[in-house]
């Protein structure tokens, strides 16, 4: 068999297991920032009008699920889309990495991606984060090739990027930083700003149409994790890092560095340079989210780009030296390797053991499963925590109570203009929230004093209460 065929024998078993541990277990239940993009699936497909989030979350995501469901209308449709797209960051890993450093470099990138258990972690939830890193790969990977049609190729990928995660814009930098390596790669930059700025502008206009200005979502967004919720130690993002990248990636990366200064008063390379930038480019990423008060581990899942091509290096070094030594020393390297593999990258492979259907609901589905039942269509929800899942789940119209929280008091009544249901978190059933002051109104002493609400059913972390506006 050709070392050709090897290769891409190989890259295909990597992307077939890849697709199937994001995919499995199929899920039923789902949580907060899932179900708003579930929620704008139902929106974008049959018009449902009951809440929405698209003053705030990028569309893209959503309408590819909403794709799926239109060929098949069954919940379990998200996560095989979730895992067809995610998927793709394994493949435009393996392409980016073979066209700069070629193949054997690229078969390592492709294993890392598909098989690092925080990337497959994430790459199962309906999150926006891990397709994000797929579209801003392959746009990585199109702006190397040459020629016009690959820069506007290069700048749609980019705008999708930006269209499924805001924090996707970054990557302009590593776009400038390539190009000023090269007066050739400026020509190409101009071309992917043009097809990028063409590609994003209808959702632009969208926006502007609907809530005033292009870039309304944007500063929203930015407003929130900066000034709205707590913010968050510098230190919890060099612990993500840890929690992120196992101890044999973080190993290889370290030697991918190492590699990096051995060569630094050599003559750079393409190779190097490239490295670089990736280098560069992930630094600044990290300086750039460091600014945010807001964090969550997956905030930081881009860095996966330059952490896992330099360490796929490390691991074309290894095998290379390994390969040139004595029949016992390649045998015994050889075995390490694969123990190590084992030991950090087949976790992901045990949960197909399992079962591949999680039909179980959590409580906040059952909760919302109650409230579908029990009311009608003209009822309305109130909440100040879980809102999107109450939504999706019941059907019925929602209301956040998180915009008045400061002001809850004085405008309760307007807010709360329809009859329907609140549902109760007292703070202690909470196990997660990002909210400066989360102790949430109405509080139990509120709804206590106030004969609007009567108790109707108590969950173990939730109360459901059956409101009725005074005067109606």
């Amino acid at each position: 068999m050709s070392t050709r065929r090897v290769h891409w024998t190989a890259l295909a078993l990597i992307l077939a297991l890849a697709v199937l541990v994001r995919a499995v277990p199929l899920t039923y239940s789902h949580f907060w920032d899932e179900t708003v993009f579930l929620q704008h699936a139902g929106v974008i497909l049959d018009g449902r009008a009951n809440y929405q989030e698209f003053f705030l979350r990028p569309p893209l995501l959503s309408v590819l699920y909403a794709l799926g469901f239109a060929l098949w209308d069954n919940i379990y449709v998200a996560n095989i889309v979730q895992a067809v797209v995610t998927t793709l960051a394994v493949l435009f890993a393996f392409l980016y990495v073979r066209g700069a450093f070629g193949a054997v470099p690229g078969i390592a990138a492709a294993f890392l991606f598909a098989f690092t258990p925080y990337l497959v972690e994430t790459s199962h939830e309906l999150l926006t984060d891990m397709p994000a890193v797929a579209l801003m790969l392959a746009a990585m990977w199109l702006f190397d090739k040459p020629g016009p049609r690959f820069a506007i190729l290069a700048g749609a990928a980019y705008a999708l990027a930006v269209q499924t995660r805001f924090t996707s814009l970054f990557l302009i930098v590593y776009f400038a930083l390539d190009a000023s390596l090269s007066l050739k790669k400026l020509r190409q930059l101009a071309i992917l700003g043009v097809a990028a700025g063409v590609t994003i502008a209808p959702y632009l206009i969208w926006v502007r149409w609907n809530y005033g200005s292009f870039l309304f979502p944007f500063v929203l967004a930015r407003r929130i994790v900066t000034e709205w919720t707590a913010p968050v130690a510098a230190r919890f993002y060099f612990d993500a890092v840890l929690e992120i990248f196992p101890p044999s990636l973080r190993l290889l990366f370290a030697l991918g560095l190492l590699l990096l200064v051995m060569r630094w008063n050599a003559a750079l390379g393409s190779q190097t340079k490239r490295q670089l930038v990736l280098l560069t480019w992930g630094l600044a990423f990290l300086a750039y989210m460091l600014t945010i008060g807001h964090k969550e581990v997956r905030y930081l899942l881009p860095l996966a780009i330059p952490v896992v091509i330099i360490s796929a290096m490390s691991v074309t070094a290894l095998f290379r030296w390994i390969a040139r030594q004595e029949r016992p020393v390649w045998v015994a390297g050889t075995l390490f390797g694969v123990a190590v593999a084992v030991a950090d990258y087949a976790s992901p492979l045990q949960k197909l053991r399992d079962p591949w259907t999680d039909r179980s609901e959590s409580e906040e589905v059952q909760i919302a499963g109650y409230l579908r039942e029990h009311s009608t269509p003209a009822d309305t929800i109130y909440a100040a925590h879980n809102f999107p899942v109450l939504a999706f789940y019941s059907g019925r119209r929602t209301v956040s109570l998180l915009p008045i929280q400061d002001e809850f008091e004085q405008v309760w009544r307007q807010a709360m203009a329809q009859p329907g249901f609140l549902v109760y978190y007292p703070p202690a059933g909470i196990k997660e929230t990002h909210s400066k002051n989360p102790h949430f109104m109405p509080d139990q002493q509120f709804i206590d004093a106030s004969p609007e609400f009567r108790l109707v059913r108590s969950f173990p972390s939730a109360t459901v209460y059956h409101y009725e506006p005074a005067g109606l």
